[in-house]
């Protein structure tokens, strides 16, 4: 049987625990489901700029490692806790083709503009455990000042027009208190 590659996303969060592998394989928009369990839902950019994609980003997006991308990161806080950093990134020659305006986001949720769309198209959901070497993982965590040992994060392919962003969501461990 062959292995895994190390940087490999996988179909189904086995590992993860009951109380967030919920979480991490609901459907729907993570934006609304956040709000449902919470009174004060906020969306904080924390970086948004033309950069290179992760190394596990490349194949997905079909890109090579020179390639530049927009890049958004954002902490989705529920009650001013940070629970999920959400990490994007687009093709720049998409952002004057179906993303238009993504570029000026500012504090909105992606999410709810993804989820209205009907001709927004999404992939089925990859999960996986994220250590502290990948950049996610140092990135989530260092504005936070926090220090587990790993965190769970999906992504999917949202298609507009045949052109993807890509949306990776890491789990803060403030989620399993929701």
């Amino acid at each position: 049987m062959k292995a895994n590659p190390p940087l490999a996303w996988h179909p189904v969060p086995l590992s993860a625990p009951a109380d967030l592998r919920w979480w991490l394989t609901h459907q729907e928009s993570l934006t609304r489901l956040l709000q449902a369990h919470c009174e004060h839902f906020r969306v904080e950019p924390v970086f948004q700029a033309l950069a290179a994609a992760c190394i596990d980003e490349l194949e997905i997006m079909n890109l090579r490692r020179r390639n530049q991308v927009l890049v958004r990161e954002v902490y989705l806080r529920c009650d001013e806790i940070p629970v999920v950093f959400a990490h994007s990134i687009i093709k720049k020659e998409h952002l004057q083709g179906a993303w238009r305006g993504l570029s000026r986001l500012g504090n909105r949720s992606l999410g709810t503009m993804l989820f209205t769309n009907p001709l927004i198209q999404r992939t089925p959901l990859a999960f996986r455990k994220l250590k502290p070497h990948h950049p996610l993982f140092e990135r989530a965590c260092k504005q936070q000042q926090i220090h587990p040992v790993s965190l769970w994060a999906r992504r999917s392919l949202f298609i507009l027009q045949q052109q993807p962003i890509l949306v990776t969501e890491v789990f803060l461990p403030a989620i399993r208190e929701l």
